[in-house]
């Protein structure tokens, strides 16, 4: 292996030599083959450290080798590109992001230069332009995958008590990430994750007064067991006066509430293509997150004519739970009848069959169109002890308003309505 074309880079490193096959690895699984420029050890690990070091110093020309000439030129190009600084805002020291982004943009350079082809033809000039063009367009590839992957890295982490990060676990499913990374219906999806702080304000774990539960506040009243012991302090017949009157000052004590799950049903028929399912399919991320929020475990189902399989989702989050639910939303599409009945019975016969205690929340998103049995589903829900919250885009069904306990109608599809469906 050659020597680094950056001052300071060892690429007999071991720590480097770990990076750049790992770099390497994850851009040949992505599929495209690698050229014998981008397919080098000493590329990927310059790539890497081209990334993650704050001043990456280029050597000058005349101290690289002929080997080295092609990932010079190459990089040269790249720290030139205001596009590819863009990116280093977000992976200077960041060894997760640098490694993801370094093999996203290794699959790029490979579609893009060709084996060899930019190098070997043409005036020094000419050269040059052809490998800044095209690493130009590899970049700018890889710059919209940038931002869903830091959003994914954000959703991970959602989940992951204090001390316990999600570094290994993203790099371990690097491949998932960056092909979900490149599907436009997941960049638009994640945008969800902006409204993180308003539904972390409205998510609140159910709380209820218990004279030995956690201390929360000062009460007043006249619970001797939750008593402040300056009270104690009180002339006696002050003491008993303030106690006759519940005017004692009180530790408030509380316990959480057992709740259900978040229970929610999509409508995938084929009158919800296109903005209808996209909205939907981001009320549901928001739903998780408000879940995750107040401890609740969360149960997803598409359906149309039939009910479709059945993804949940644990109180703490893991990276394989959030990766198999962002690829099951990018698979879904419209299309099929709809059946509001059948969907809404099995979403209670699951609650059912698991025994959870508390009050479960199954939230119903539709267009509405189909029959339902008001008093079916009323009673079905009585036995799951569950509410029905229904979101009704853009239409209308009056025997559906009966049986839900919550009923909201949703026209304009955007940030502010799906606040609205966390909030209720």
């Amino acid at each position: 292996m050659g020597g680094s074309v950056l001052k300071g880079v060892s690429h007999d490193d071991p720590v480097a030599i770990y990076r750049g096959e790992r770099i390497l690895r994850l851009a040949r699984r992505l599929g495209v083959r690698l050229t014998s420029v981008t397919g080098r050890l000493g590329f990927a690990i310059d790539l890497f450290y081209s990334m993650y070091l704050p001043y990456p110093i280029l050597l000058p020309p005349e101290e690289v080798g002929e080997e080295g000439r092609p990932a010079h030129m190459i990089l040269r190009a790249a720290l030139e590109s205001e596009d590819f600084n863009e990116l280093r805002v977000s992976t200077i020291a960041d060894s997760t992001l640098s490694t993801l982004l370094s093999a996203s943009l290794i699959d790029a350079l490979s579609r893009e230069l060709g084996d060899e082809a930019a190098f070997g033809h043409g005036s020094t000039t000419m050269r040059d332009r052809g490998v800044e063009a095209a690493v130009r367009r590899a970049i700018g590839r890889v710059k919209s995958e940038a931002k869903a992957i830091k959003d994914i890295r954000k959703l991970l982490s959602r989940g992951n008590k204090a001390g316990v990060g999600s570094v290994f676990d993203l790099e371990e499913s690097g491949e998932d990430v960056i092909r979900l990374a490149r599907n436009e219906d997941i960049q638009n999806l994640l945008e969800v994750l902006s409204l993180m702080p308003e539904v972390a304000r409205m998510s609140r774990r159910k709380v209820m007064p218990f004279s030995r539960g956690e201390l929360r506040g000062y009460d007043i009243g006249s619970d001797l067991e939750r008593i402040v012991p300056t009270e104690l302090a009180l002339p006696r017949m002050l003491f008993r006066l303030k106690y006759v009157e519940s005017k004692l000052l009180l530790y408030e004590k509380v316990i959480t509430k057992d709740m259900g799950p978040v229970y929610v049903l999509v409508d995938k028929s084929g009158s919800m293509e296109g903005e209808k399912i996209r909205w939907a399919k981001a009320t549901a991320l928001a739903l998780l997150m408000k879940s995750m929020r107040e401890r609740r475990d969360y149960y997803l189902r598409f359906f149309d004519g039939a009910v479709h399989d059945l993804v949940s989702v644990s109180r703490r989050l893991s990276p394989r739970e959030a990766l198999g639910l962002l690829k099951y939303l990018a698979r879904v599409k419209s299309g099929g009848g709809t059946d509001i009945t059948k969907a809404v019975d099995t979403a209670c016969g699951d609650i059912i069959e698991l025994s959870v205690r508390g009050l479960s929340d199954v939230v119903l998103i539709t267009d509405g169109e189909d029959n339902v049995s008001d008093l079916f589903l009323r009673r079905r829900l009585r036995k799951a002890n569950a509410r029905l919250i229904t979101v009704m885009i853009a239409g209308e069904n009056r025997s559906l308003r009966k049986a839900s306990d919550s009923y909201l109608r949703v026209t304009k599809l955007g940030k502010e309505e799906i606040l609205r469906v966390v909030e209720a």
